[in-house]
């Protein structure tokens, strides 16, 4: 009994002594008209505060047992069914974990929705199983029943779109990689496969602003990260090609450099940024791209583009010391000797050609041959097809390593 019903039962029970010896004669209590019973007040009061106790305390045991009842009900009930949603989880990771080892089994998916009609991991694995079989139809109903009940699952999202890139709905696919992106803006993968979308399309407008969102969300993986900025190089290469077919050349310009920036090693920026400098006149600048180039990249077909550019030039210094100062270092020296020699003959300088090729061990024989042979007509500058021929194979070879 708590402190409040102590209380209060002392003061009904002081109220019924007070009463009684303020009312000290009989109450007449009749029972039917010819029964009746004379009891002390105090009798009376005592007595009327017990029945009222009984029966409260009947009705309250009464509701008190009516509200156990319920909660086991309730209780029965939810053990039944969380039985049944343990037993279909299990089914569930079953089916999950053989689809990761590369079996797609209908029937044990099947058996999980069976008993849970709305779980939504069966519903995208459903979905993932029937992409796998081909049955993309098929698939979208269960990804789309999945996404009914959960708007926001990543996993049925990601389905779903695969769905509509294997049904060739880019604009769906678009958009629903979109709405990942703005739901997870912190994540690289949805960037990545819009990016792959619009490479596809070659439309890199679109491609280059993606890839510079990728690079800050990888920036904890490193390999990833440098692989990443190296795409960035190659997009903004592939957009400044664009702008040239297009007659753009200042924006085909400002572009390459952009690939430059973004990578250092961009050899085809090079070339081409240089190969635009050339075509507009500024052959020093063009030397300077395929100098840095060369610097950057260690490519050959940096040097063969110099090469080819001061070819009739008596300004050809720079560049023999380049290849002079690379072949002392070069890990492609048999190639560099030949590339070397091919530069020493165009300029008249048969006696270097000659000793070079004398005191390096040849590679690749024919070609070290053909140019050794021309080194010995001293004073020649025009040595006709056959020397044009040999420098051609150099330089193709040049461009190929």
């Amino acid at each position: 009994m708590s402190l409040k019903q102590i209380i209060v039962f002392l003061v009904f029970a002081l109220l019924s002594t007070y009463t009684a010896f303020l009312n000290p004669h009989d109450s007449v209590v009749h029972i039917t008209q010819n029964y009746s019973l004379k009891l002390p007040t105090i009798l009376l009061l005592l007595g009327s505060i017990l029945i009222g106790v009984v029966v409260a305390g009947f009705l309250i045991w009464t509701f008190n047992f009516r509200k156990v009842l319920v909660r086991w009900k309730a209780g029965f009930k939810n053990e039944r069914i969380e039985k049944k949603n343990r037993k279909a989880e299990a089914l569930f990771q079953t089916g999950k974990n053989l689809f990761v080892c590369g079996k797609t089994d209908r029937a044990i998916i099947e058996k999980v929705l069976d008993m849970s009609p709305e779980h939504v991991g069966a519903l995208d694995l459903m979905g993932r199983t029937l992409n796998a079989m081909d049955k993309y139809e098929q698939a979208e109903i269960f990804y789309e029943k999945a996404l009914a009940l959960d708007p926001q699952n990543i996993h049925a999202l990601y389905g779903l779109a695969h769905t509509y890139s294997k049904t060739d709905r880019q604009s769906e696919e678009i958009a629903l990689l979109q709405k990942i992106q703005r739901m997870n803006p912190g994540t690289a993968g949805p960037v990545l496969r819009l990016r792959d979308i619009y490479v596809q399309q070659k439309d890199w407008k679109k491609v280059c602003p993606l890839q510079k969102k990728v690079l800050p969300l990888l920036r904890d993986k490193n390999e990833e990260w440098e692989k990443e900025r190296a795409n960035l190089g190659q997009f903004f290469f592939k957009l400044g090609e664009q702008y040239l077919r297009e007659n753009y050349r200042d924006a085909a310009i400002a572009t390459f450099k952009e690939a430059l920036r973004a990578s250092e090693k961009c050899l085809p920026a090079y070339l081409s940024l240089g190969d635009v400098y050339l075509e507009s006149g500024k052959q020093k600048h063009a030397l300077k791209i395929w100098q840095t180039g060369f610097q950057k990249t260690g490519h050959h077909a940096c040097l063969v583009r110099s090469q080819i550019a001061i070819r009739d030039s008596e300004n050809y210094q720079e560049l023999l010391r380049t290849y002079e100062e690379s072949l002392e270092t070069s890990e492609e020296r048999s190639l560099l000797v030949l590339l070397l020699s091919t530069f020493y003959l165009e300029h008249g300088l048969e006696e270097k050609a000659r000793q070079l090729l004398q005191s390096n061990a040849p590679e690749y024989p024919l070609l070290h041959s053909l140019l050794l042979e021309n080194s010995r007509h001293a004073g020649n500058r025009n040595r006709g097809e056959r020397f044009d021929l040999t420098r051609n194979a150099i330089f193709a070879l040049a461009r190929q390593t």
